[in-house]
């Protein structure tokens, strides 16, 4: 016990939550939110997730009281169980706006110590390990995510993108078959943000193909054993994403680029990065930070003295920058697969990535300082910017008089509650005309005025008069996984107009629609189950031996 104690270092445990307190304060200390451009989703999808965990449902796919009950699935498409620690507090009777803020904390702290272990053991330093955590834990664009746009599932990303790089420089620069921590951080950014995952799926190929004389078939064996692994670890969504998507078109498989992103300039960038500002969700103004301008343009002005790989890191992050603008050409993008990223500044996400490494290398290698002194030094200037910028969007956001969520609040509904694009719905459903009349209707063009429902989770009830046979559309958006009965005996259901339709013969009818699942559905979750039970004990075998192996050596010695 003694011994496992003086592993311990409380400085760097202090450090890592201080700064992770850092990102969320003073913003806790209100009993509210202020107005996030995405907090109404994420605000119905937690408490919607929170919901689905009291009844043991951890894979609900439809949150069936989304959408004036019509039933959204964005679990199906935006997995939600990450969001496990934010349903646990509610569960331990803890308000929603704490809740929220406790869990924003824990993401930030998750950032901070992935960050830290990865960079540790990279340079065998607890200095620059501490650095990179702080730095990229407080990254400019991350707080915008975090507090301005509420985009939770990014935010979710920046925890898993460190472990991703570690692995893949472990494999291709140390030679080390690192393929289960790349499985696991592929997995992990999957299940937060799948066009994050997208995105850097493509600039992993790249990077291969760049580095293409660095491989040899180890190497590829890796990467070969890290995309079965995570596929498998990722059936639980990505099987019952296809069975979806394959039979139906949904809105987010025609996305466009937005006119927001369209119209933002390299000029727009620098001048944001350079105010310490991301304003508010209604004038954003994304940027990566004054310290990472700062950190390139050393780079760029020293770029002759600097060594093979801080070059390289340099012209990543130089060329990211510029395709977050419209310098790049992405409307010649706006019909391809491409286009799901919606506006080009989120790869500002990767530039807040590649320019913490970059600071860290620079930082320590270029400064003849003691590592202690370089980081003091660091820490308290990102600890003034952090707090100056936060400070500035809660004033901004209180002098506009910003809509605030609390915890009286927090359950109104409005039609927005689905997301701003409707992403998850079959293509061209008219959300605007089905939200006037949440009851049954007829033929598209009648609805049932005779008619009562009664809702419970994943299941609606409703009582129908019909004169004639007719085809009822039922007031729930259409899914495959839907089973419908009426007056006990089940029924075919189709989709017609984006909408659950069935064929009820004239009378008086119980109808029972229960959102049941697929066998897909059902069947992946224990496919990744398994497979994560294998790969523990895998990464317990290999932990043992080398354990093993070292306790020999130390005993020669």
């Amino acid at each position: 016990m003694k011994r496992f104690r003086n592993k311990i270092d409380y400085r760097v445990i202090g450090v890592l939550l201080l700064f992770s307190l850092l990102t969320v304060f003073p913003y806790f200390l209100n009993n509210f939110i202020y107005h996030q451009d995405d907090i109404f989703f994420h605000r119905t999808r937690l408490e919607s997730y929170y919901e689905a965990v009291k009844q043991l449902d951890f894979f609900p796919r439809v949150f069936s009281g989304m959408g004036e009950n019509y039933g959204y699935a964005a679990d199906l498409f935006y997995p939600s169980i990450l969001t496990l620690p934010f349903a646990v507090f509610r569960l331990l009777g803890m308000s929603f706006v704490t809740s929220f803020f406790l869990y924003q904390f824990l993401l930030s702290l998750t950032t901070a110590v992935i960050a830290y272990k990865v960079m540790k053991v990279i340079t065998g330093s607890t200095y620059q390990g501490l650095f990179f955590s702080i730095f990229y834990t407080t990254a400019t664009y991350r707080l915008i995510d975090q507090s301005i746009r509420g985009a939770l599932g990014e935010t979710m990303a920046f925890c898993f993108l460190p472990l991703i790089v570690y692995a893949i420089y472990r494999i291709v620069y140390d030679e080390k078959d690192s393929w289960l921590p790349l499985a696991v951080g592929m997995s992990l950014l999957i299940a937060s943000h799948l066009i994050t995952a997208f995105y850097t799926t493509i600039f992993i190929a790249m990077f291969l193909f760049t580095h293409i004389n660095l491989l040899n078939k180890g190497k590829f064996f890796s990467f070969l054993k890290a995309g079965v692994a995570s596929a498998l670890l990722s059936a639980w969504f990505l099987l019952p994403y296809l069975e979806q998507t394959l039979q139906l078109t949904f809105n987010f498989t025609k996305a466009k680029l937005w006119l927001i992103g369209l119209d933002f300039t390299l000029a727009d960038l620098l001048g944001n990065s350079l105010s310490n500002i991301g304003k508010t969700s209604e004038t954003l103004k994304p940027n990566f930070g004054l310290l990472i301008l700062c950190v390139i343009i050393y780079a760029l002005l020293n770029y002759k003295k600097l060594k093979d790989s801080e070059k390289r890191l340099t012209i990543a992050t130089v060329a990211l920058i510029i395709a977050s603008t419209n310098l790049f050409f992405w409307a010649s993008f706006q019909n391809t697969f491409l286009s799901v990223i919606q506006f080009e500044w989120r790869l500002l996400i990767f530039v807040s990535l590649f320019g913490s490494i970059l600071a860290t290398r620079l930082l320590f290698q270029q400064i003849k300082k003691p590592e202690k002194t370089i980081f003091l030094f660091s820490a308290f200037l990102i600890f003034v910017l952090t707090y100056s910028f936060n400070v500035q969007t809660m004033e901004i956001s209180a002098s506009k008089n910003s809509y605030i969520v609390t915890n009286e609040n927090y359950t109104e509904f409005q039609q927005g509650e689905i997301g701003h694009g409707r992403e998850y719905l079959v293509k061209d459903t008219d959300t605007s005309t089905y939200f006037q009349n949440t009851t049954p209707k007829i033929d598209n063009t009648v609805y049932l005025s005779h008619s009562t429902q009664q809702h419970s989770y994943k299941t609606s009830d409703y009582q129908i008069e019909l004169l004639n046979d007719a085809v009822v559309q039922l007031p729930k958006f259409f899914y495959i996984g839907y089973t419908v009965f009426v007056d006990d005996k089940r029924m075919t259901n189709y989709e017609k107009d984006g909408l659950l339709t069935v064929d009820i013969p004239a009378g008086s009818h119980d109808v029972k629609v229960v959102y049941s699942g697929t066998t897909i559905q059902h069947v992946s979750v224990w496919v990744s189950l398994l497979t994560a039970t294998g790969l523990f004990a895998f990464w317990l075998k290999e932990s043992f031996i080398a354990k093993k192996g070292k306790h020999a050596v130390n005993s020669k010695v």
